[in-house]
């Protein structure tokens, strides 16, 4: 086993398990608090006691974030639930968190769970939440509990319940607020002056052609020359486009009270936050109101208002497009010294951008400018009225927007405007999308004897409604800023003859129609049991019998700590056991994708007297009326326990879920005049076990110790892949699109998603591997020697020191049928662990999370260590422990005896001069251990300040990102860039994850 990840287990047992087995040994503390037991969670549409759930959940509380600053929602709970995946894609102000319960269901489409916020459907809530106003999390894992939701609750349903106030409650004002700065963490090492200057004459002597060493001369110099690279000062590029140091200010307000009849809230939330990154930065307003009134004793209204209003600054590093979008390759790839080009290196030198395909990556920053704003607008109401004793009716009626803008400026040193003329070019976008949600329940509720009922049907509509525009403006003049050109489209004028292209634009309509019914029955306070069943028509589907989804649901649940053997037991204070079944849709797919509609541009015109006619298109997705809901099964076996009067507490979850007629993009042969469709295609499985353990270890006047943990473990399987592959060969390739046409994902039955697809790496090609030619100083591989390069050396024949790949199949002969299985995006193990502790009026908390056997493609190792098509470029620093061919003297050895001794303490192979393609030296094990958070706080004593008003004061200092262990070389083994579920964990010009330092004050009036 590798050393790192033993380590990271042992680190986890020593902080996390020993600690809680331990805990029996203490005596009983003077005060029990017994809160677990009296928990009540969000299940469905209505609440229950965490006693009596039946299905797999998992929760994390308000209490648990308050002491945790952060402005973002997802990155507070990180780590905090079972099953439940959460990471960022990259280190970027704004960054996309992704969240995956259970291994996710779907191949190609989202597995993003369905947002439910105070009973709205959301997409990406969590980014327009602050973490102090929220009251709950819950996470619905199996089918069992996602199954009342219907309609995208297969990939897990997150419920969060904002605070509100309370009533007859003073009103009270806090306000917490923080400063700090962020610093990267990581730093890609590349050639030092002196290495690079020896690794270029290389490049260029090494062919004898007259023309590359004159070229090399009048550029660096010649090689008894190259000495005064020793004291040329380096410039770290990395540390001028990210190194600066970003500050961030946030500021959380919130106004709560209440009277006899009424509560209401009032919550203020502002982050101004740079990036590490030139030009990077984002902000945030966020304000959200919330109001509830008894009109009478049978009926209560409630009222909720939400505004956020965010931007993005900044271009980042890279898109989910090919190499062409990678702007970190110009900061490591970059020439290391300034100088040694015909124009200042702070000036534009449009020839050495030709030659290397590099821009100085300080200019490069500065000229592309990206402003990406969201406003998102939520009004929510609510009514509920109590029939009677037992019967309630509750409406809620939802109104969510979103409008999206996207600025985007590429000024004159930018490929994009090297190619349009060496002008500016502008990108414009906008959309918006509307969504009005209204849910009707009616809930019966009635105890007799030993019988418990809770009856709930109801009836729930979505229609969502949306447009986008988009503009790609070119020929801006030269001078133009990129405030000027957004502001003034007008000024680009297309030279003669030439046009601007055409908008393109974009709706998007959906309807959904859903009626469900549940009921819960216990008996005795022991035996429980849950049945419900959903309905849902969607108008993604043709109308007919495929529009509609049915999706039944069962659990029991066995409370064995009532029973009489285990009632009076004082150790076993919770024990239940815990069984469901159930199933749960998906219909993440484009509206009317069953019919064939026309697109009319002049893109696509033809000519017709003097003048371009319009034509139209049908696009490249053919249309499938036979397209249907996607299913995903569920089975879910859990047992929850608690000891000691609730001093250790836990659940344990085992499940299995076979996901079928996957809504699949596939490719379709081109004789039918498209080249993709949508199909119901293939199924897929994920089977796993979670474990959370959590307990107060110490709980004295002056001192408290609790720690929260948990594991979880999942496998995927692809079982089918339908029409998508052939019936013999049941897979196929899939590319990740960080290099064009790089085939580099397996997709196969019998395998997980995410597998990598590549050659093994065999180390290098050494003096034995061929036989020499004193008179033509050739050297030619000896026979049965497999050659590697049509695959690595762009057919150019290998020499010593080329790049050797492993020939898998024995044929002596290396090529695409050596392409094997390198390993899985697919962790072994995840989780995450929480400390708390308090002494007197001090605390401290610690958040880790930690990742075991996932595989990580380092896309960044093929690219800066692979010489490709150009001269000049930097390369890692690994690359100086290459083969050599030139002795300290400058010159060429060719001598077999003379060269292996030459090349005795080297180990890197020369650099491949093909294409790029992937191999295992560019997989790594991605396991890690992160403390996210550290936090330290003081509260000054209850009533010292009082007389000025102040009921609370508290202040704390914080570090995220304080430390990861891991033994992955980029700069952050949790990157994953391409924003698509069949190519997780692959690393390719991610933005530096960064340190988070700060200190803030915690206030109530």
């Amino acid at each position: 086993m590798d050393k790192r990840v033993q380590s990271i287990k042992w680190l986890y047992l020593t902080v996390f398990l020993i600690p809680v087995l331990s805990m029996a040994q203490e005596k009983e503390p003077k005060k029990e608090k017994e809160t677990k037991i009296d928990e009540v969670v969000l299940v469905g549409y209505t609440k229950v006691s965490k006693k009596d759930v039946t299905n797999a959940v998992s929760s994390v509380k308000g209490e648990a974030l308050k002491d945790m600053p952060s402005t973002n929602a997802a990155e507070a709970i990180q780590g905090r639930l079972a099953g439940v995946q959460v990471s960022l894609s990259e280190g970027a102000p704004g960054a996309d968190v992704d969240i995956v319960v259970r291994g996710g269901n779907s191949i190609t489409q989202s597995n993003a769970p369905l947002y439910i916020v105070d009973g709205i459907q959301m997409d990406n809530a969590l980014t327009i939440l602050s973490p102090k106003e929220i009251e709950s999390i819950e996470v619905l894992k199996d089918a069992s509990s996602t199954s009342i939701f219907g309609s995208r609750g297969a990939n897990g349903v997150v419920l969060i319940t904002t605070k509100g106030g309370r009533k007859r409650a003073k009103t009270t004002i806090n306000y917490n607020g923080f400063v700090g700065v962020r610093k990267i963490q990581n730093k890609i090492n590349v050639l030092d002056p002196y290495q690079y200057a020896l690794y270029q004459y290389e490049l260029y002597y090494k062919n004898g052609v007259e023309s590359d060493m004159t070229a090399f001369n009048l550029r660096y110099g010649t090689f008894d020359q190259l000495s005064k690279y020793q004291s040329v000062k380096k410039v770290d590029w990395q540390d001028k486009v990210f190194g600066r140091e970003a500050f961030n200010f946030t500021h959380n307000i919130s106004i709560t009270g209440g009277s006899d009849n009424s509560a209401f809230s009032l919550t203020l939330n502002n982050v101004q936050e740079d990036g590490v990154m030139i030009g990077s930065s984002f902000k945030r307003n966020m304000a959200n109101f919330r109001y509830d009134y008894d009109v009478s004793k049978k009926l209560n209204i409630g009222l909720n208002a939400r505004y956020s209003r965010q931007t993005i600054y900044g271009a980042g590093t890279s898109a989910s497009g090919s190499q062409s979008t990678n702007r970190l390759r110009n900061a490591i790839r970059y020439q290391p010294f300034e100088g040694g080009s015909t124009v200042n290196v702070d000036e534009f030198d449009p020839l050495f951008a030709d030659q290397t395909n590099l821009v100085n990556p300080v200019l490069l920053a500065n000229n592309e400018i990206k402003e990406n704003g969201r406003q998102d607008l939520m009004l929510n109401g609510t009514l509920e009225y109590k029939i009677s004793k037992d019967f309630t009716f509750r409406s809620v009626v939802g109104y969510v927007q979103r409008d999206q803008t996207v600025n985007q400026f590429s000024g004159t040193v930018t490929t994009l405007a090297r190619q349009n003329n060496d002008q500016p070019v502008v990108f414009l976008s906008n959309t918006q999308s509307r969504k009005i949600t209204n849910t009707n329940t009616l809930n019966y509720k009635k105890t007799f004897g030993d019988h418990k009922l809770d009856f709930l049907v109801g009836q729930e509509t979505v229609r969502t409604d949306g447009e986008s525009t988009s503009f790609n403006i070119k020929w801006f003049p030269e001078s133009v800023s990129a405030q000027e050109a957004f502001a003034n489209i007008q000024l680009a004028s297309p030279p003669a003859g030439m046009v601007q292209d055409a908008p393109r634009t974009a709706r998007e309509v959906d309807r959904l129609a859903s009626f469900f019914g549940r009921a819960n029955y216990i008996y005795k306070n022991k035996y429980i049991a849950t049945v419900s069943m959903r309905t849902d028509g969607s108008s993604v589907f043709k109308p007919g019998a495929n529009q509609w989804g049915y999706f039944p649901a069962a659990s029991l649940a066995w409370k064995i700590t009532e029973e009489n053997f285990l009632k009076d037991n004082n150790s076993i204070t919770e024990l239940k056991l815990r069984v469901g079944f159930g199933q749960s849709g998906n219909n993440r797919i484009g509206s009317f994708l069953y019919d064939t509609f026309f697109t009319s541009s002049s893109d696509y015109g033809y000519a017709f007297g003097t003048s371009v006619t319009p034509g139209a298109t049908t696009g490249n997705i053919m249309a499938n009326p036979n397209v249907k809901w996607e299913t995903a099964t569920s089975q879910n076996a859990g047992l929850d326990f608690g000891f000691f009067k609730g001093r250790l507490y836990g659940t344990l979850d085992v499940y299995q879920t076979d996901t079928k007629d996957l809504l699949l993009l596939a490719k379709i042969p081109q004789t039918t005049g498209y080249e993709y469709q949508y199909q119901n295609s293939g199924s897929s499985q994920n089977k796993g076990i979670e474990l959370a353990l959590g307990g107060t270890i110490i709980n004295k006047e002056n001192f408290t110790w609790k720690i929260d943990g948990n594991i979880s473990s999942n496998k995927n399987t692809i079982k089918s892949l339908g029409n998508n592959a052939s019936s013999s060969s049941n897979f196929y390739y899939y590319p990740s699109g960080w290099q064009n046409n790089l085939f580099d994902f397996l997709v196969q039955v019998g395998k997980p998603v995410g597998t990598y697809w590549g050659y093994v790496t065999a180390g290098r090609y050494e003096v034995s591997d061929f036989d020499y030619n004193s008179t033509t100083q050739a050297y030619t591989l000896k026979s049965g020697i497999a050659s590697s390069a049509a695959v690595a050396n762009g057919a150019k024949p290998i020499q010593p020191g080329d790049l050797k790949l492993q020939d898998t199949n024995g044929d002596g002969v290396i090529d695409s049928n050596d392409m094997t299985d390198l390993g899985s995006a697919q962790p072994k193990f995840y989780g995450g662990f929480s400390q708390t502790f308090r002494y007197k009026n001090w605390d401290m908390s610690m958040l880790f999370n930690f990742s075991i056997g996932n595989k990580v493609y380092n896309a960044n190792k093929i690219e800066y260590t692979t010489q490709y098509l150009y001269k000049d470029n930097n390369m890692l620093a690994e690359v100086a422990d290459r083969w050599k061919w030139f002795d300290a003297a400058g010159n060429k050895v060719t001598d077999p005896t003379a060269l292996a001794a030459l090349n005795a303490n080297t180990t890197m192979w020369t650099p491949p001069a093909g294409a790029y393609f992937l191999h295992s030296y560019a997989i790594e094990d991605g396991s890690f251990l992160r403390l996210n958070n550290l936090t330290i706080g003081y509260s000054l004593p209850k009533g010292s300040l009082d007389a000025i008003g102040v009921k609370n004061l508290r202040l704390y200092a914080t570090v995220n990102n304080l430390f990861t262990i891991t033994g992955y070389s980029g700069f952050d083994p949790e990157a994953n860039t391409r924003r698509n579920p069949l190519t997780p964990g692959v690393d390719y010009s991610a933005y530096p994850r960064s340190r988070f330092i700060l200190s803030g004050i915690d206030i109530t009036f």
